[in-house]
């Protein structure tokens, strides 16, 4: 049990507790929150619009995009850092498949793009189921231990980064 509490924090609340404060300071340097929770500030960024700024660089715009398009709430983080899990993942795997270079400007084609899309769709519903996902990819032991620890950690990291925001 000792364990499973140990990898929970390690697997899931680091990495869930980082992007959660990240988003949420960054969504604080874009627009003018309010929020002074996460309940607040869910329903604070349904209404924002993603507003394209000058500053920052494409993966930043990127995420800050995904991040209001999926909700600043648990579930919306889950399912944004399961969809770049799962993009990072298949990009890596395409690389490894071919010979080279020569490999990859045989394979560009029509199906290559329609290969594409279609995994995109399937990426986005695999990322919206992330519980089951990630079953094949952690040491799960107790499912509860990683939800309780997931969960607590979201909402840390977004009241500490609301309250850096107050300051």
């Amino acid at each position: 049990m000792v364990l499973d509490v140990f990898r929970a924090i390690l697997f899931a609340g680091l990495p869930i507790a980082l992007a959660s404060y990240y988003l949420v300071r960054l969504t604080s340097k874009t627009t003018q929150l309010e929020s002074t929770n996460a309940t607040q500030l869910k329903k604070e960024l349904k209404t924002i619009a993603f507003a394209d700024n000058k500053e920052g660089g494409f993966v930043q715009k990127m995420l800050h995009k995904k991040f209001l398009k999926f909700g600043g709430g648990f579930y919306g983080i889950m399912t944004l850092l399961t969809y770049l899990h799962i993009e990072l993942y298949q990009i890596i795997e395409f690389i490894n498949n071919f010979d080279g270079f020569s490999g990859f400007i045989q394979s560009i084609g029509f199906s290559m793009v329609l290969n594409f899309f279609l995994e995109a769709i399937m990426n986005m519903v695999a990322a919206f189921l992330w519980p089951f996902y990630w079953f094949k990819f952690m040491p799960i032991g107790s499912f509860w231990v990683w939800l309780i620890v997931a969960v607590l950690a979201h909402t840390f990291a977004t009241r500490y980064a609301l309250s850096k925001r107050l300051q």
